[in-house]
């Protein structure tokens, strides 16, 4: 016997939730009550309204803090992919500007 269509379309939407609210990162328990940063828009978001605000890897994801150090929230698994490539990309880019004859440096020196 086949599922109604909305049970069959139910399944992948709740895998597709779960897999972007994931917190598999962490290595240590997140307490329910912590906020969860879903989306880059909500990072920004929290940004936006805690200008002092910082990120900070801990436990192996990313927790944001206050300017007191504070826990705000953490980021989910997928948020954390995106902030690790952005971290990588500005060390890359830092060492680039490090070394004296690349176009990077040169065109920072002008």
């Amino acid at each position: 016997m086949e599922s109604p269509p909305s049970h069959s379309l139910l399944f992948p939407l709740l895998i597709a939730s779960t897999i972007a609210t994931s917190t598999t990162r962490y290595t240590v328990p997140i307490p329910e009550s912590m906020d969860v940063l879903e989306t880059h828009r909500t990072l920004n978001e929290m940004a936006a309204q805690n200008p002092l605000s910082t990120v900070n890897a801990r436990n192996g994801g990313w927790y944001i803090l206050n300017h007191d150090g504070t826990v705000l929230a953490i980021a989910t698994d997928s948020v954390c992919e995106e902030l690790d490539a952005s971290i990588e990309e500005a060390m890359r880019l830092y060492r680039l500007l490090r070394e004296p004859d690349n176009e990077v440096s040169k065109s920072v020196a002008l």
